[in-house]
């Protein structure tokens, strides 16, 4: 694990960073992407955007499906033309995990 360092007037501040995302980060990259598209997001895009392979895509929309946090739109002519979309509770989701970043960064700033 390698470190940043951040100067603030009064101190420095080491944050860890990871190699790796967690299971946190990776759910919320799949939220903000279907957030930005009022039509949905198709499987194909949201792997690109959350940079998953398929299974791994596969296994987390499932997870976030059945906690209600996006939807399955009906597949056009085919389940790669499915499209997902955010519902409530996941923009709420998403907007609770926006405030609690930005609480973070600025006590991380003073």
């Amino acid at each position: 694990m390698s470190r940043l360092k951040f100067s603030s007037s009064t101190r420095n501040i080491l944050l860890p960073t990871f190699k790796y995302r967690d299971r946190t980060t990776i759910i919320l990259d799949i939220l903000d992407g279907v957030r930005h598209k009022l039509k949905g997001e198709t499987k194909t895009h949201i792997m690109r955007n959350a940079n998953l392979n398929f299974d791994q895509a596969n296994t987390y929309l499932v997870f976030l499906i059945a906690r209600g946090l996006i939807k399955a739109g009906d597949p056009i002519r085919s389940q790669e033309l499915a499209r997902y979309k955010l519902t409530k509770k996941g923009l709420e989701f998403v907007k609770s995990s926006e405030i609690y970043a930005c609480a973070c960064m600025h006590a991380f700033s003073h």
